[in-house]
C-alpha cells in the first residue's frame, strides 16, 4: 500500500480567527505555525516527506512543503474541492490510499498514524477518527482514494461514515487522544495551555 498524507492548511495570517478573542493576529499565526510544523513533521516521520502532500491557497507554503521534500498543491477554493484536487494529484504519484490530517492535532504521534493505518480494512475501505465531541473527522484514511468522497464541515464524523458505508467500503472507527484534540475554541486553546504546562512539569 502507498499511503499518502495530505494536510489543508490555511495561510498562517488567517487560521483560527475564532481565538481572536484570547489571542492577537501575530500570535494566532505563531500558533497555526507551530500546529502545522507539529503535524507536518509526524506525518512526515511516519510515511516519510515524499509521501505528505499539503494543499492550501497560499503558495509560500506550498514551496516551504517542497523544500521540506513533500509536495504542494496550490488551491484557493473551499475545503472538499480542495481536498478532491489534492487527492487526485496524489494518485497521479502512485498513491493507492491517503490520510487527510487536520493541521491543527498539536497532540498527534507517529502512534496515532500507525494506529489508523493498522485499522484499514481490505480495499475499498475506510478508517475515520472523530473528534473529542464526536461530530467533527479529525482522520480520514481512504483505499482506495476517492476524489469525490470529502464531506468535511457540520457532522462530518457522521456524514463520513454513513458515505464510506453507502460506497460499499467497510469502516472502522479510531478514537485516540492524539486524533481527537484539535484546536479551534478558546476552550480548546486553554485546554491546550493546561496540557503543556503539565507535560513541561
Amino acid at each position: 500500500m502507498h499511503l499518502w498524507a495530505i494536510i489543508p492548511v490555511k495561510p498562517f495570517a488567517l487560521g483560527k480567527s475564532r481565538l481572536a478573542g484570547v489571542l492577537d493576529a501575530p500570535d494566532r499565526a505563531r500558533l497555526n505555525r507551530r500546529l502545522f510544523d507539529h503535524v507536518f513533521e509526524t506525518a512526515a516521520a511516519a510515511l516519510g516527506a515524499p509521501h505528505v502532500m499539503i494543499v492550501t491557497p497560499d503558495a509560500e507554503l506550498t514551496d516551504m512543503a517542497i523544500g521540506r521534500g513533500a509536495h504542494g498543491v496550490v488551491d484557493a477554493g473551499e475545503l472538499n474541492g480542495a481536498l478532491s484536487h489534492a487527492c487526485r494529484a496524489a494518485v497521479a504519484f502512485g498513491a493507492s490510499a491517503i490520510l487527510v490530517l487536520p493541521s491543527d492535532l498539536p497532540f498527534l504521534t507517529t502512534e496515532d498514524i500507525a494506529a489508523l493505518r493498522a485499522a484499514l480494512p481490505p480495499a475499498p475501505g475506510a478508517v475515520i477518527a472523530p473528534d473529542r465531541s464526536g461530530q467533527a473527522t479529525n482522520a480520514l484514511l481512504l483505499s482506495p482514494p476517492l476524489a469525490d468522497f470529502f464531506r468535511f464541515g457540520p457532522s462530518s464524523f457522521t456524514t463520513h461514515v454513513q458515505a464510506a458505508r453507502a460506497s460499499g467500503a467497510a469502516v472502522e472507527i479510531v478514537r485516540r487522544p492524539g486524533l481527537a484534540f484539535d484546536l479551534d475554541t478558546p476552550e480548546d486553546y486553554r485546554d491546550y495551555l493546561t496540557r503543556v504546562s503539565t507535560a513541561v512539569q
